[in-house]
């Protein structure tokens, strides 16, 4: 059974800090809800000094009525309790605009600040964390999920102030009339405890579907934007028409499903209240009819209390049923801001620079729940020069950058850097060394310009200089607006080509000690790949570079060549060296096409 989260832990957990705004919030509600009790209030007197009748007995609610019309400068008694109705209501709407304005402000607030958080709490996540959730699900999590606090706190506040004036207004009908303010008691209190069970057995349960149906719509849209191209390809598009409508639909039926039974019960209310007022009105009149005129201004005062308790009381249900169905969301918030989420450990040591070789030493890795990668792997990776990385698909190539960028931590054995184990140093100072180009190019939707300076600032003469490194200027400069084109979602405007080109530029520009290339020029052309070579090898020269090669001749003219095969190193030496082996790269060399 899925664990329910108190919502008492949810109030502390989320409003605990602010503990002077939510006072405020709830002072100003307890206000405004004793004004609007003191409107109700002040049309018995009002009635009272125009009929001149009444109970025939002082009630305390028209001594204090009095005693503050009395203050007004004012003779005629039923103007003066006139204008305390005015000056009530007036009074009402103000403290109500203002109360209105500071929640949504706050509430406001609230959700910006936990979406932020969340945010950055997946961003501070290890890459596994990435790799065990959809997209859809994190995305759903980090914008809508958080809105559903606004809807709590509006709930919440506006539960506290109708509470307030539902039990002002019951005892003010209980100084008139005891017999009949029990007869309304006892509707109220069916009324409630219906809401709460249909709060508790529709509006939660129809909040959570709707939430689960919203991911899965998000997850399934996100996949459909990702994959249209294959979609199209593959004529499959149908299936995923059919699975988002699923999801719609599901949406939209717990949501009819909840909204029905909230908006009945207001209609349901009306109906019992009405009926109440006519039979009280015609028994009065039967049993005591001559002194029916007396017995207006509590009639009045009663019907006047009754009708305003009507949208009390619905406003009650609603605000109830509406914490209900916020609180799945307001939990899945509260448990990612409150569960530790696994990530990388961090070292200590800052990393002024490498001075003469990276090492694996005896590295094991296994991906979670999957068999070993990587078994005993030894690599040595030289300053100023150049090591290739090469094998069939799944041997471990790609593997080895990940641990390298800290994406992941090995299982067993250590990577060093000068003899010292990477863990030990602050990620940020040993990613600053790096310049990374990955065969799943990464393009934002910006500027070329911005897509190769990737969040900092270098001056343009810098940006021309690694972008014809990157063999892109010439293609940038036939662009309509240059460095400044847009290249839409993923690059989407670009050529593969093209978005390829921007990367390596991007990798480039931080003029980084040591370069990885991840099968960084499978999406160029011949001439492209060419160029971008001869760059590569052109700045081989100062730096350190590996390259994860697919295409074996890009690499021959690399210092090392390191052949992997099911996870272990097979062999490594030169081009020459290894073609002289004839074994398993030249098996390799020798399958591809020249």
């Amino acid at each position: 059974m899925e664990k329910r989260i108190n919502t008492s832990g949810i109030l502390r957990f989320f409003f605990g800090q602010y503990r002077r705004k939510v006072l405020l919030l709830v002072v100003s509600s307890l206000i405004v809800g004793g004004l609007e009790a003191a409107n109700v209030a002040v049309v018995y007197p009002m009635l009272n000094s125009t009929f001149g009748a009444g109970l025939g007995k002082e009630i305390i609610i028209l001594s204090i009525f009095r005693g503050i019309a009395r203050l007004l400068p004012v003779a005629d008694e039923f103007i003066a309790y006139s204008l305390l109705f005015l000056l009530f209501a007036l009074s009402t709407f103000i403290i109500k605009l203002l109360t209105i304005r500071y929640r949504i402000t706050f509430s406001g607030r609230l959700v910006e600040k936990n979406q932020k958080e969340i945010f950055t709490k997946f961003v501070q996540a290890d890459y596994q964390y990435f790799v065990e959730h959809k997209q859809g699900e994190l995305i759903y999590n980090a914008i809508s999920a958080p809105h559903s606090l606004e809807v709590f706190l509006y709930s919440s506040t506006e539960l506290l102030a109708q509470t307030i004036l539902s039990l002002s207004v019951i005892l003010l009908l209980f100084s008139l009339s005891w017999q009949g303010t029990i007869t309304v008691f006892l509707i109220g209190l069916i009324y409630y405890l219906l809401t709460r069970y249909l709060a508790e057995r529709v509006a939660y349960d129809a909040g959570k579907r709707q939430q689960e149906a919203i991911t899965q719509s998000t997850v399934i849209l996100n996949e459909t934007i990702d994959g249209i191209k294959q979609l199209k390809a593959f004529n499959a598009t149908k299936d995923w028409v059919r699975r988002f409508g699923d999801a719609v639909k599901t949406h939209w039926h717990h949501s009819i499903r909840q909204s029905t039974w909230q908006q009945a019960l207001s209609p349901a209310l009306i109906f019992v209240l009405f009926f109440f007022v006519g039979i009280t009105a015609i028994g009065i009149r039967m049993t005591a009819p001559n002194s029916f005129g007396a017995l207006i201004p509590v009639f009045g005062t009663f019907a006047f209390a009754v009708f305003r308790l009507i949208p009390i009381i619905g406003g009650v249900s609603n605000a109830t049923m509406q914490i209900k169905a916020s609180l799945p969301n307001c939990e899945n918030v509260y448990q990612i801001l409150g569960e530790r989420l696994t990530h990388i450990e961090d070292g200590k040591k800052e990393l002024a620079s490498f001075k003469s070789e990276i090492k694996l030493d005896n590295v094991t890795f296994a991906y979670k729940g999957r068999k070993k990668v990587l078994e005993d792997v030894s690599i040595t990776f030289e300053k100023g020069k150049t090591t290739a990385i090469v094998g069939r698909s799944g041997s471990g190539k790609t593997t080895i950058v990940n641990l390298l960028l800290r994406l992941y931590d090995v299982d067993r054995g250590e990577i060093t850097i000068d003899g010292v184990n990477i863990k030990q140093y602050k990620i940020a100072s040993w990613l600053n060394k790096i310049g990374y180009v990955s065969q799943d190019t990464f393009i934002f939707n910006d500027t070329i310009k911005n897509n190769i300076t990737f969040g900092s600032e270098y001056p343009d003469q810098d940006i021309v200089r690694v972008s014809k490194y990157a063999d892109a200027h010439s293609f940038i400069t036939k662009l309509p607006d240059g460095y400044e084109t847009l290249v839409g979602d993923r690059g989407m405007k670009l050529s593969g080509g093209q978005r390829q080109r921007i990367a390596v530029a991007r990798a480039m520009i931080r003029n980084p000690e040591i370069l990885i290339f991840d099968e960084a020029t499978n999406a160029l052309d011949n001439i492209s790949e060419a160029a971008v070579q001869k760059a590569i090898d052109e700045i081989a020269r100062d730096h350190t570079v590996i390259v994860i090669a697919h295409r074996l001749s890009t690499i021959v003219n690399a210092d090392k060549i390191v052949v992997l095969g099911d996870g272990q190193v097979l062999e490594e030496g030169t081009h020459k060296q290894l073609m002289g082996n004839r074994g398993a790269y030249c098996e390799l060399y020798q399958s591809q096409p020249v």
